[in-house]
């Protein structure tokens, strides 16, 4: 997971370009539901503006960071993920969901939910299916008391999930890094540890084999180019590329990243674990490498 620029701006310009009345109808909406005290329509339109979203993303998922379909056919694979839920919370962990996690404390439910939020373009993203229809439903962990009505601050939740758009919320990489291709928390006590575990667990980034091997093969990928680097065998044109591989639009960025800083802290390590993911990656009965 890592943080995307977002000029508020920008995307409304890109939204009206899509539907010239789309700003003002969520307004609209978003005042009937606060009228209400509740979110209920009988049909939605922020579908509409899920392109928005997966453009300024760079076609990734915004939790797990996997590159999916882009252009006119993104929008068949993608959902548009309200980040905090518009409607019904439940409260996480869920015994029978995830009986392996015993987090204490992280918010109680509630039956109207962030209504007020349905048509709130900071609270929405672009994430893959699997990220919002199995992990994220309709579960918001937080570490104080919910906000329940549009005049609370929503900062006071102590929220514990991360929202990766624009500067509102800490940076992930803040929270969560990689050995290899496994996520851990980037702190080892205190709060942000809590957060990191509580992310990589909401949304089973160690679980999912295809991402393991997804990651891998990105390290594979760059592990060969700095190995070229190293052996003064690097053209200019693979430079430039090693440069790009810790831009955004990189699959696995967070992953990418965390794997060059210890190639240049610790380069034997780093090569030992390069080894282990090219062979992994594309070796459907290993285990995920370690150090």
């Amino acid at each position: 997971m890592i943080r995307y620029s977002y000029d508020s701006a920008e995307i409304e310009t890109a939204i009206t370009a899509l539907d010239k009345k789309w700003l003002q109808k969520a307004k609209d909406r978003t005042a009937k539901f606060m009228a209400l005290g509740r979110y209920e329509e009988a049909s939605a339109i922020w579908s509409t503006v899920k392109p928005v979203f997966i453009k300024l993303q760079h076609d990734k998922c915004i939790f797990c960071e996997q590159r999916l379909e882009g252009g006119a056919y993104g929008p068949v694979v993608w959902d548009l993920e309200h980040f905090r839920p518009k409607s019904t919370v439940a409260a996480w962990p869920d015994a029978t969901r995830h009986p392996g996690l015993d987090y204490a404390n992280l918010g109680t439910g509630s039956n109207a939910g962030y209504y007020w939020l349905a048509y709130e373009l900071r609270n929405y993203a672009a994430s893959c299916k699997v990220c919002n229809t199995i992990f994220k439903l309709n579960w918001f962990p937080v570490a104080k008391a919910r906000a329940s009505a549009p005049t609370d601050v929503l900062k006071d939740e102590d929220p514990l999930l991360c929202y990766p758009l624009g500067d509102m919320d800490e940076n992930p990489e803040d929270l969560v890094t990689f050995v290899l291709t496994t996520a851990v928390p980037k702190h080892r006590t205190g709060h942000r540890n809590l957060r990191g575990r509580i992310i990589i667990d909401f949304f089973g980034l160690n679980k999912r084999d295809n991402i393991h091997r997804d990651r891998a093969q990105m390290i594979g990928s760059i592990g060969t180019l700095l190995s070229d680097r190293d052996r003064g065998a690097a053209s200019p044109e693979v430079l430039a590329l090693l440069d790009q591989l810790s831009e955004p639009h990189i699959p696995h960025a967070a992953c990418v990243r965390a794997f060059r800083r210890l190639w240049e802290d610790d380069a034997i390590a780093a090569r030992r674990g390069y080894e282990a993911c090219r062979a992994y990656g594309f070796d459907p009965k290993a285990a995920p490498p370690s150090l």
